[in-house]
């Protein structure tokens, strides 16, 4: 079993957190860390700044200089006239291209407006028809009842179904 040295564990930790309060000057983000972290309840955001605080008192220990962790920003595309002419190109084009949907979307439901108003018309003038056939089917079907009252010879000749 290693015995560990408290002394010199507690020298290397003062030492470490001297260091950290040294960067800490120059850079609040462990202090953000700790109240994003008793803010939020996640202890990531701390656990990572400490690290990266023992990670850079190291270094410094062993004379070599401060890490440096550079994220490039994203570029911001320019696009070339070129591009743009075919961008708006393409806009022009499906803007006409809505606006014939949209005509011919008009004409079709205007025809087929028009026909339902058709059929609707045919279809009354059928009904009425079919109405007057059924009013003079009656009249004749009481002419001929009529008829057969007057006429005796009439019921041997006829065979009545009202």
């Amino acid at each position: 079993m290693l015995a560990i040295d408290n002394t010199n564990l507690q020298t290397v930790e003062d030492e470490s957190w001297e260091e950290i309060l040294k960067l800490e000057n120059n850079n609040n983000t462990l202090l953000d860390a700790t109240l994003l972290a008793l803010k939020t309840g996640n202890l990531a955001p701390l656990i990572k700044e400490d690290l990266k605080y023992t990670i850079q008192s190291r270094r410094y220990k062993q004379g070599q200089e401060e890490l440096k962790v550079e994220i490039p920003k994203e570029k911001i595309y320019e696009l070339t006239v070129e591009e743009k002419i075919k961008i708006d190109r393409r806009r022009e084009q499906n803007r006409q291209a809505a606006h014939r949907f949209r005509e011919k979307k008009k004409s079709t439901s205007s025809l087929l407006f028009k026909k339902i108003q058709e059929q609707e018309a045919d279809n009354m003038k059928k009904t009425n028809e079919v109405k007057e056939l059924r009013a003079e089917k009656e009249q004749l079907q009481k002419m001929l009842f009529e008829h057969l009252l007057v006429c005796p010879n009439a019921k041997q000749c006829i065979r009545f179904q009202p």
